[in-house]
């Protein structure tokens, strides 16, 4: 078992299970009419998306860390699944007044396991401040429309989200700098006690969506095997839907990038003509 391939993983796994509490607790609050925030059109769609987002990233980090046994039990238990009712299938009990979801609860426990047998002794703390870091990154596009701003480069989408994240997170910082033999390299930002940087990418065509994976590639060479950063982001701002997440999604996996997510978000801009 390699420990460290899923200590460097635990966080971006309970991140996107955090994005499954959304949507359940939707569903729950149906039942027990509670008002809550969360408004999604289809919330067992959402469901069903967010657990199978955590299932495949759990296959990738199953097999980077070794743990093939685990990895064909949960294999087994996803089709068992899917032949039943679905893993966005959720049951209410009403004595106990508590929504049940067999996939999510499945998924929860394993991930608890792998936390307990790779030593690592992060709390929930930090898995809601990452899953508030990536909420707030997906909303790019909202927070820069909010300014008024047409982007026109990346350091438009780096001006306006500095202002928010350092709003938010009280150890943000930007730019910062990871060491290396030969030369230093510089991420635009930073969530120092989640030991989390942050790379923005522009795309004003479909080309341009290739060149940033092509520099995510490049940027996880230069970066890894610091200790001080642990988890990267690279968010990629594209002004029209040229390319889809999931192949960027795939793109990555591809790569065995465990510790690197890259974001995928559309809205409006051009590049400035020179």
């Amino acid at each position: 078992m390699n420990s460290s391939i899923i200590r460097a993983a635990l966080a971006d796994l309970e991140s996107e299970l955090e994005r499954a509490r959304g949507p359940k607790r939707q569903i729950e609050a149906e039942y027990t009419r509670e008002r809550i925030n969360e408004g999604y059109v289809d919330p067992k769609a959402a469901l069903t998306a967010a657990l199978n987002d955590t299932y495949e990233l759990l296959l990738v980090v199953l097999e980077a860390s070794e743990l093939s046994d685990t990895r064909s039990r949960l294999v087994d238990k996803w089709v068992q699944l899917g032949e039943n009712e679905g893993v966005g299938t959720t049951r209410y009990d009403h004595e106990f007044d508590y929504l049940e979801c067999e996939a999510f609860e499945y998924i929860s426990r394993l991930i608890k396991s792998l936390r307990t047998v790779s030593g690592d002794a992060v709390g929930r703390s930090e898995s809601y401040e990452l899953a508030m870091l990536e909420t707030i990154l997906r909303k790019t596009p909202v927070l820069v429309h909010r300014r008024g701003v047409t982007p026109t480069g990346e350091i438009n989408i780096q001006d306006v989200m500095h202002d928010y994240l350092q709003a938010f997170f009280t150890e943000y910082k930007h730019p910062i700098t990871i060491s290396g033999i030969i030369k230093d390299f510089k991420p635009d930002g930073g969530v120092r006690n989640l030991k989390t940087a942050i790379e923005f990418k522009y795309a004003a065509n479909r080309e341009e969506v290739g060149k940033s994976l092509g520099g995510i590639f490049e940027d996880a060479g230069g970066y890894s095997g610091s200790l001080d950063w642990t988890r990267f982001y690279s968010l990629i701002y594209q002004t029209e839907p040229f390319e889809s997440e999931d192949r960027v999604k795939s793109e990555m996996t591809r790569a065995g990038l465990i510790t690197w997510k890259a974001l995928l978000v559309t809205g409006p801009g051009s590049r400035k003509k020179s």
